[in-house]
């Protein structure tokens, strides 16, 4: 699963230009511990297929049933479920999305508890998760024209270098995938092509400390090696 990711450095201009953005008045901060129910960046295609840069809710609301259903929120979408699950088969077929992010954060079981490792590109650049999306009227009664906009992130089989860690990954697309992605005209059997592990080599995992269990925590020391931030 994901249930914590970063986005250090949300430079507006970086992200037009990596997810070939074209114009956005949005701005970002920088976050080290992004959580569920955030209001997180997200890429979407519109109707004339230009991309728009906006917010989304971390934590899927496909329907009024959803809403108000108890547990967890839908933050996650399973890959090998997500053409035919209720709650993200209509959002799979209709609207996907890209979320940008710079690393995330598992959590591996040990005999002292489970420890936390946050898990990157070997480059340290960003990358985009594969997302869906919904939207619905933000009140009940659907009485005003404001909406909730919402999001998940889809995960799949873990490469070699988290499987040691967790029993599953984001869906972290390589960029010559992203558009695919978000073409609205995309069959589902290519689109489900495209969830694969990215390739181990491609990142770097790293112990981190237990400061990101709080989601009060938001700063630096979060992606820092478990030693370093210990000092503090």
């Amino acid at each position: 699963m994901c249930g914590r990711y970063t986005l250090t450095n949300p430079d507006p201009v970086k992200l037009r230009q990596r997810f070939l953005v074209a114009d956005s008045s949005a701005e970002f901060e920088p976050r080290f511990n992004v959580a569920p129910t955030d209001a997180v960046p997200a890429v979407r295609q519109d109707e004339a297929g230009e991309r728009e840069l906006g917010r989304l809710r971390w934590g899927l609301v496909p329907g009024r049933w959803a809403e108000k259903r108890s547990g967890r929120p839908l933050i996650n979408a399973r890959a090998e479920s997500l053409s035919t699950q209720p709650a993200f088969a209509e959002s799979f077929r209709e609207r996907r999305c890209l979320i940008p992010a710079d690393g995330f954060y598992e959590w591996k079981q040990t005999d002292q508890g489970k420890v936390p490792y946050w898990i990157g590109l070997e480059d340290g650049g960003l990358f985009a998760f594969a997302g869906v999306w919904a939207s619905i009227p933000a009140r009940p009664s659907g009485d005003s024209d404001e909406l909730l906009h919402s999001c998940a992130i889809v995960t799949g089989e873990p490469n070699e270098l988290i499987a040691p860690i967790h029993d599953r990954m984001p869906v972290i697309l390589p960029p010559e995938f992203e558009a695919a992605w978000l073409d609205s005209d995309a069959g589902e059997h290519d689109l489900l092509q495209l969830l694969r592990p990215l390739p181990a080599e491609l990142m770097v995992a790293r112990e981190v400390s237990d400061l990101v269990n709080d989601v009060r925590n938001d700063d630096a020391r979060l992606v820092e090696p478990r030693e370093a931030a210990q000092l503090f």
